[in-house]
């Protein structure tokens, strides 16, 4: 009996946790589908600023903005490691947060004299740096549970005034990218300063707009637009990211406790049948020794 009743107390268990896993689930599906649909709708407005950036942009009149280009000197790195608040997850913070390692490890190779900083937007990253003991400051987690553009702009002004002070030499951002709801890929990216990729589409480069009065003037007010979408981007692929690796660990774990519950019910009927098979027999022997 002992053992029927360890039965019923797992099967009691993992419906519960069946139900608390399913509960979940539900609820970041909304939350996946509302940071997908934002996401989906920053994209083309992101790109468009892009392909205005990389098309008015040559290596002439690029010399003459401040915040283009590496300078000779690095003396201080920022890294920022875009994270989650909660786990339950995957390997989604892990994933990321090894790959920030691998980052202040090349950076620190490449720049042995340099002082590298962690910047934690989320707390998983930031629990993460400090059980490795590395310097870090981190931003308002709540950032990262409802991203907007003011939330975003705060970081932004913070590196942006730091960089343009020489407070900072460069900047790093690594986060999640969203590929869709099973997977993400992790990204690391340069900040600060800036760099531009040459447009590849010919479209662009044939239809290169014409800028007055000059373009060095519209980069100059363009540019820190262009850094602050580039890294509201980040923001909002991670949050796409979170949701979509949430809902699926979620799903699969509902899949897991379904599983076990069936095999538990299994053991149950066959532990029950045995015992009552057991008092049969004892019956049946009792009565054939009163007889003898």
């Amino acid at each position: 009996m002992s053992n029927l009743k360890e039965i019923r107390t797992r099967i009691s268990s993992v419906t519960s946790t069946k139900k608390i896993t399913s509960a979940m689930k539900m609820v970041s599906a909304a939350k996946f589908k509302k940071a997908q649909n934002n996401l989906i709708k920053f994209r083309p407005f992101n790109e468009q600023v892009l392909n205005l950036v990389s098309s008015i942009s040559s290596d002439k009149i690029l010399q003459g903005v401040p915040y283009v280009g590496f300078r000779k000197e690095i003396r201080e790195v920022a890294i920022l490691l875009v994270t989650s608040n909660n786990s339950m997850c995957g390997a989604f913070n892990a994933n990321i947060s090894k790959m920030a390692m691998q980052v202040y490890a090349d950076a620190k190779r490449q720049h042995p004299k340099a002082h590298i900083q962690f910047y934690c937007l989320g707390k998983k990253g930031e629990d993460i740096v400090r059980r490795a003991k590395l310097p870090y400051e981190s931003f308002s987690h709540s950032f990262i549970d409802k991203p907007s553009v003011v939330s975003t702009r705060t970081i932004f002004e913070k590196f942006f005034g730091m960089y343009c002070s020489g407070r900072l030499d460069r900047v790093f951002v690594v986060y999640n990218k969203f590929r869709n709801a099973a997977s993400q890929d992790q990204i690391s990216e340069t900040l600060l300063p800036i760099i531009i990729a040459k447009p590849t589409d010919s479209k662009l480069i044939l239809n290169k707009p014409i800028v007055e009065p000059n373009p060095l003037e519209l980069l100059n007010r363009l540019l820190p637009y262009y850094l602050l979408n580039k890294l509201h981007s980040a923001v909002l692929e991670s949050s796409a990211a979170e949701h979509g690796a949430r809902m699926t660990a979620m799903h699969q774990a509902t899949e897991n406790a379904s599983a076990l519950l069936s095999n538990l019910v299994l053991d149950y009927n066959k532990a029950r049948q045995a015992a009552i098979t057991n008092e049969i027999l004892e019956i049946v022997s009792g009565a054939n020794a009163l007889k003898s």
